[in-house]
Order: C-alpha cells, then structure tokens, then sequence
C-alpha cells in the first residue's frame, strides 16, 4: 500500500472540523472534567517510540501490545502524572511498561479498575479509543490532530490494509510505527540511506517494505534539528524546506525540481543517480560552499573529455533550454563530449549542491563561435564557470582558471540574462 495514499487520508482525515468521539462517548465529560491538560511533547525533541527485539530485529509482523503503547504514549504526551518512583522515561521492559501504564490510569487514558496486561495485543478499536481520550484531555491544535488520528486508525487508515476497518483485528507493530510517528509529527526520510549506513536498521526490516522509514525512525532517539527554510542538503541529496521545516515536495523552485520523496530531480532517475555518484566520488559531499562547488568543478574537468559523439554534432540555439539532462546523460555515457556536456554536467552538480546554476547555450569571443557555459548569478553580478575551456587535455592551458570568472577578464561571453 503507497504511503502517499495512507498520509492523504490522514490529511483529510484531519482537515475535518467535527470530529465525534471514537469509544468511551458516555465518559466524554469525565475526560475533560479531568484536572490534567495534556500536549504533544516539543517536536524537536525525538524519543524512541518503539523498541527493536534484543535480538536487534523489530518484528513488523507481531502485535502492538498494551505495554508498548503505554510506554509510546508517555513519552510523546508532556503533563502526565508520574508516580513517585518514576524515572521511566527511557526504560524499557515490563517495569517501564507498567510505570507508563500507571500515568495513562492516573490520567484517565486507561481504566484503572481493570487489570493491566501489558504482553496483550491491542485492536484497532483499542488504539483508536485510547489516543481519542489522549486527545480528550488535550486543547487547540493537539486536540484536533490526535483525534485525527484517532479517526484514521479507526477507518484503516495508516494500516496495512485500508480496505477494512475491521476493529477486533490486531495492530501490527510495522502499523503501530507509522501511527506513532504521525502522532508525533514526524515524517521520517522515505529514501535516506542513513539509517542503513549507520547501522541503525532493525536486522529484519527491509527496504522493499512500505513502511521501512517509519519502522527505522521509529527505534531512533536523540534530538533532531529544526529545518530551517530554504535548500538543504542531506544524505548526498539536496531538499528544500519551507516555513514550517516541512520538505518542498512536488514542486518547481527556479532551477530546482523536487520530486515526490521531497529530493531534487533531474525527472531522469538514472541521470539523478549519476550525479551523486559523481558528487560522492569528487569529495564534494564532504565540503560546503565554494570548496564544494570546486571539486565538483574539477571532477568534470579531470574525469571526462571533449569528444563528438552521438547527438553532439549540432549546436544547441543560442538562448535555448530544455536540452540541459540530455546532454548530460550522454556525457556520462560516452565519458566526454562537447561543451554543452561539460556545461551541462557541471550545471547539474551544481544544482544538486543548491547553487542558481544556468546553464547557457551563447556565444564566445569576438568571432561569436557557438558554446556553452555556466553562470550562477550572487547579488547581481554573474560569475562564469566554463570547465571545458579550461580542460587543459584539449587545449594545453595548463594555467588556464575559467572557475569562477567575470565576464571579459579571459573571454567575451555573449549571451542575454533571463534570470
């Protein structure tokens, strides 16, 4: 099941503005008679929500149990009472599973006249009531979310089969981890190869499962930073986020296209690939700034040359864009090309780093002989980029610097702004 279809029902699911109550109607007055506000712990912070098996695997196919959700619960909700003997938060185990059962009956969350078994498997209708009187006990935003959320697990949403509502069946905890996750406001990565590079994926969690990010992520603990607005590289991959820190996903923003999984994308996912290759194998990843920019630079310069090959024989006109990834993915194919691969392939690096490359089919010198280069524009002045003038395997100018140029300092570059 796409997650893209089971976050759209939670969207509408929350967009609702009345929201019934989901179990427990009759005691609805008592919950919010109760003398404890509660809030979504702060967002920045990240607890583990679930814990892996000792055995290091998840167990995505086994039942949620009532432990489990109690000990997820305390640690997302701020203003439970906590018994005298409470330093449960981070425990693990049958103690941390009755400590944070204990705030949950104190709250009025769980019954506190029936017995507790924290090893027993919950139902979809015991998850949906339990997080519906969570939000009982909550105000604002809070309230509206969790219920939300409430709402969803009740209809199948956010489940591995949506199709049925079925409210005796049992919650798996590879369900459990993308409930717990949206609960939390957290939207892990869905294509970060961090997780795996670290060793933090669970043993038995693959990344053919849907649901793998949430899984990863939901095991995960420690604090994570606040995106700020604007591009943002992570993993090898530029992003952008906007004024919530949420990823740009979908969208077009100048010279940047960001696809489905939030990532900048050329629309060719074997072109994609090839650049951050490319970048991961020039150090660029491991630099900022010019620096990086610079070995991007020098990649291209010192690992293709200038060839004709199939496609290149015509010039591209003057002015004209569109044609910027195929001639890139040639480049890459043939290993060189002419100066609209170099500048094209570079461009794209470029862009994958987060400048405003341009990449520019003009003209050059005097004579005004067809070529190709990059400008990337920094507080109204254009700088030129043109590695394949300066790739000294073709022209011998073993001195010649064109990164980072103004315009008449080497060459006459004619070409007409439009950005």
């Amino acid at each position: 099941m796409p997650v893209r279809w089971c976050l759209a029902v939670l969207a509408m699911a929350a967009a609702l503005t009345c929201l019934c109550p989901l179990g427990w109607a009759d005691e609805a007055s008592a919950a919010e008679q109760s003398p404890h506000t509660l809030s979504l712990s702060d967002r920045t912070d990240h607890p583990a929500l679930l814990d892996g098996g000792r055995d290091g695997a998840f167990h995505p196919e086994e039942a949620l149990t009532w432990g489990e959700l109690a000990r997820a619960v305390n640690a997302l909700a701020d203003g439970l009472p906590q018994p005298a003997s409470a330093m449960w938060l981070g425990e693990t185990g049958r103690d941390g599973a009755y400590r944070g059962a204990a705030g949950l009956m104190a709250a009025g969350i769980l019954d506190p006249d029936a017995a507790f078994q924290p090893d027993a498997g919950m139902t979809r209708a015991d998850l949906a009531e339990t997080l519906d009187r969570l939000g009982l006990l909550m105000e604002g935003e809070d309230q509206v979310w969790v219920r939300a959320v409430a709402t969803a697990v009740s209809k199948g949403a956010l489940l591995d089969d949506p199709a049925t509502a079925d409210g005796a069946q049992t919650v798996t905890r590879r369900e459990a981890a993308v409930v717990l996750e949206r609960l939390a406001g957290r939207e892990p990565e869905p294509d970060s190869e961090a997780l795996f590079d670290a060793g933090l994926m669970p043993s038995d969690v693959s990344r053919d499962d849907w649901a793998w990010p949430y899984m990863a992520d939901a095991c995960l603990t420690g604090a994570i930073p606040v995106r700020e607005p604007g591009l943002v590289r992570m993993y090898g991959w530029l992003y952008e986020a906007d004024e919530n820190g949420e990823l740009v996903r979908d969208a077009v923003d100048g010279v940047w296209c960001f696809g489905p999984d939030g990532r900048y994308t050329t629309g060719d996912a074997d072109l994609d690939e090839k650049l951050a290759q490319a970048l991961a194998a020039s150090g660029a990843n491991d630099l900022e700034g010019v620096e990086a920019l610079q070995a991007a630079y020098l990649y291209v310069k010192d690992n293709f040359e200038y060839k004709l090959t199939p496609g290149d024989e015509t010039p591209e006109a003057v002015g004209s864009t569109g044609w910027e990834c195929g001639r890139a993915a040639r480049f890459f194919r043939y290993g060189g090309g002419t100066c609209y691969g170099y500048a094209a392939t570079f461009g794209l690096l470029a862009r994958a780093l987060g400048e405003n490359a341009q990449i520019v089919a003009a003209q050059v010198n005097q004579f005004k002989g067809d070529h190709s280069f990059v400008v990337i524009p920094e507080d109204g002045t254009d700088w030129i980029y043109d590695v394949e003038l300066e790739d000294a395997r073709q022209y011998r100018h073993a001195d010649l610097d064109l990164f980072h140029i103004l315009n008449h300092a080497i060459y006459h570059y004619w070409y007409n702004a439009s950005w």
